[in-house]
C-alpha cells in the first residue's frame, strides 16, 4: 500500500510496512477522518553507514543522505549544478574568493535558519576529522586556503582557514588558486552546514540515533539500518511546497535481485540499483532508467600487501590479460556495459568532444594481449610451474559476483591463481580504504562533470603511517597539480598525460568496463532527479496515480 486510507476511530489500526508509528487518532469528535500520509518507498542496495555528512563516502549511503541534507548546489542529470541553499554568488577578478549569498528562508526541521557560520563549522569539522575519516576532504584541502595545514585540529584553531561567515547568509570561501570548477564541488556532502550542538567534533554516532534535526526535505524518524529509515517531511524546508510526499520509506534491501522482487511485487515503488539483467525482461521494459557514468576497475595495491605487486610487469600483465568483453558478455545487458580502455568512463566532457572517446582514438592505454602478458609475467620469474597467487576482495552480489568469476577465469592464463574472498559491505569498504587487499573491487561514478574528479582518485594526497598509500606517486601527484595552473586545452592535454602515466605506465589500476546504473520506476513517475553519481533525490518526486 502507498497510502494509508481513510480510517474512523472506531475502527482505528495500522495498515501496511509504511505506517509505522503513525496510526489514527482522534481529530475531536472522531466523525472526520485523519488526515492521510501520503508516502513514497524505494529501495536501498545495502546497508548504509553513517549519516554524518563528514562520513558519507559511498553511494549507498548516499541514497538517504541525499533526502535529509539540503547542499549549496546540488547535481542535475545532465551534471550541471542547481542552485540549492545559494541564490547567487560571486567570485573575484583573481578567481580565488567566493562570495555565497543564502537563501533567508531556509530552515533546519526544527525551525532554526540555515546560515554563514554553520557552513564555516561544518567545513572546518571535516578538516578536523583528518583524511582517515572523511573520504572527500581532499574536496576542502586540495583547494581551501590553509586547509591542509589544519588536518585534526580542532575548529577552533582553525583562523586562517579559508572559510568565514560575512554575515548570517554571506558565506565566503577563499581558495589557495583558482579552481575552475569548484562550484562543481559544492553538492559534496562535505560542504553541508552542521550545527556544534548536534555533530560534536570527532563524533559521528549521533547521526544514526533519531532525533537529530536536518537541513533536507526529509528527517528521519526511524533508523534501522539493516531493515528500513523512514523519513519524515521537513515543513520547514525552503522548497517544502514542491514537496509532495509526507514520507520516504527506504528499504534495506539484501541484494539487486530482492530489490528487484520488491520492485515486481509492488512492496517499493522505485529500486535505486536493479540488477541490469532486467533490461532483459519484457515486461519491465516502461520502467528502466539507466544514468550515471560510472568505470568499474580493479585496484592492485603496489606498495603493502603480495610483494609481486611491486612489480610494475607484473601490474601490466594484469591489464593485459584480461579480454574485456568477456564482462560484457556475462553481465548480458545489452548496451548497460561496455569495454573500458583507460581510467575515466565514456561522459565526462574533454576541451572538446568526450574524454574518453578521444583518448581511445588516439590509442587506447588497455587492451588485451595475453602472449605480452605471459612474456611479462615470465620476466618476473612466473611461469606455468611458478604460479602467483593473488586474492581478489569484493562485497557480493549477483553483479560482482559475475565480475570476480571472470576475472579469476582470464588471470588463470597469465600464471595468476586467483582466491576470491568476500566481506558485507562496511566491513570491505573499511578494509579497502586501509589497504588490507592485494585486488580489490572498485567502481567511482562522478561528483561533478571533469575529469579531475577521477584522476584525484589515484593521487597520493595522504600517505600518513596511519591511512597508507596503496598505489599512487608523487610523479603523478606533481602531473595533476600542473594542469590546475593550465586552461582550456593545454590543461585537457595535461589531464590525458596524466592518465596515460598512472594507467599505462604506472599501471596503479586495472579498468575493466564502463556501465550505467539501472533504476527501475513507475511508468509516469515524475520528479526523480537522477545525476550523474548515479544516485537520486527524491525532494520531488511524483508517481502517476498520485
Amino acid at each position: 500500500m502507498k497510502k494509508l486510507f481513510v480510517l474512523m476511530l472506531s475502527l482505528l489500526m495500522v495498515i501496511g510496512l509504511t505506517a509505522c508509528g503513525n496510526g489514527g487518532g482522534s481529530n475531536g469528535g472522531g466523525s472526520e477522518p485523519e488526515a492521510e500520509i501520503k508516502t513514497f518507498t524505494y529501495s536501498v542496495g545495502g546497508e548504509p553507514t553513517y549519516m554524518d555528512p563528514a562520513k558519507c563516502g559511498d553511494s549507498v549511503t548516499a541514497e538517504i543522505h541525499n533526502e535529509i541534507w539540503y547542499p549549496l548546489f546540488y547535481l542535475v542529470e545532465d551534471g550541471s549544478t542547481e542552485y540549492g541553499d545559494c541564490v547567487s554568488y560571486e567570485v573575484s577578478e583573481d578567481g580565488t574568493v567566493y562570495t555565497f549569498h543564502l537563501d533567508e528562508n531556509a530552515k533546519w526541521s526544527d525551525g532554526v535558519a540555515i546560515t554563514a557560520d554553520q557552513y564555516v563549522y561544518g567545513i572546518k569539522r571535516c578538516i578536523g576529522y583528518g583524511h582517515a575519516e572523511v573520504g572527500y576532504l581532499t574536496m576542502i584541502t586540495n583547494y581551501i586556503l590553509n586547509a591542509e595545514a589544519h588536518l585534526e585540529d580542532a575548529v577552533a584553531d582553525m583562523d586562517d582557514v579559508g572559510v568565514k561567515a560575512v554575515d548570517d547568509f554571506t558565506l565566503e570561501i577563499t581558495l589557495n588558486a583558482p579552481c575552475p570548477f569548484f562550484v562543481s564541488l559544492l553538492p559534496t556532502q562535505v560542504f553541508a552546514a552542521l550545527r556544534p550542538e548536534i555533530a560534536p567534533e570527532k563524533d559521528s554516532e549521533w547521526s544514526n540515533v533519531v532525533g537529530y534535526p536536518t537541513t533536507g526535505a526529509f528527517y528521519p524518524s526511524k533508523i534501522d539500518s539493516a531493515n528500513e529509515y523512514i523519513l519524515e517531511k521537513n515543513p520547514y524546508f525552503a522548497k517544502a511546497d514542491q514537496v509532495y510526499y509526507d514520507r520516504l520509506v527506504a528499504k534495506i534491501m539484501p541484494s539487486m535481485e530482492a530489490s528487484q522482487m520488491a520492485f515486481q511485487t509492488g512492496e517499493i515503488d522505485y529500486d535505486t540499483s536493479a540488477d541490469s539483467s532486467a533490461v532483459n525482461i519484457p515486461e519491465l521494459a516502461d520502467s528502466i532508467d539507466i544514468h550515471g557514468n560510472i568505470n568499474y576497475y580493479m585496484n592492485i595495491n603496489m606498495y603493502d600487501a603480495n610483494e609481486a605487486l611491486q612489480d610494475v610487469r607484473v601490474r601490466r600483465a594484469i591489464q593485459l590479460g584480461i579480454d574485456r568483453s568477456a564482462f560484457v558478455t556475462a553481465l548480458d545487458a545489452g548496451d548497460v556495459y561496455y569495454e573500458l580502455y583507460g581510467f575515466l568512463p565514456v561522459g565526462i566532457p574533454d576541451n572538446e568532444g568526450d574524454f574518453r572517446t578521444n583518448a581511445d582514438n588516439d590509442h587506447k592505454l588497455v587492451y588485451t594481449d595475453k602472449d605480452e602478458a605471459r612474456k611479462l609475467m615470465e620476466e618476473a620469474g612466473y611461469s606455468e610451474t611458478n604460479r602467483l597467487a593473488l586474492e581478489y576482495y569484493y562485497n557480493q552480489n549477483a553483479m560482482h559476483d559475475t565480475v570476480s568469476a571472470v576475472i579469476a577465469e582470464q588471470l588463470k592464463d597469465i600464471y595468476i591463481d586467483v582466491t576470491l574472498k568476500t566481506a558485507e559491505l562496511r566491513t570491505f569498504f573499511d578494509d579497502r580504504s586501509y589497504g588490507r587487499y592485494d585486488l580489490a573491487r572498485n567502481a567511482f561514478s562522478a561528483d561533478y562533470m571533469d575529469p579531475w574528479n577521477y584522476l584525484e582518485l589515484m593521487a597520493i594526497y595522504d600517505d600518513s603511517e596511519e591511512y597508507g598509500t596503496h598505489f599512487g606517486d608523487e610523479t603523478y601527484d606533481a602531473m595533476l597539480f600542473e594542469s590546475m595552473k593550465l586552461s582550456g586545452e593545454e590543461r585537457f592535454a595535461k589531464l590525458h598525460e596524466a592518465e596515460a602515466y598512472a594507467i599505462e605506465e604506472a599501471c596503479f589500476n586495472c579498468p575493466l568496463f564502463g556501465y550505467g546504473s539501472v533504476s527501475l520506476q513507475r511508468p509516469g513517475t515524475t520528479g526523480v532527479i537522477n545525476n550523474p553519481q548515479a544516485n537520486h533525490i527524491f525532494w520531488f518526486v511524483r508517481l502517476p496515480e498520485d
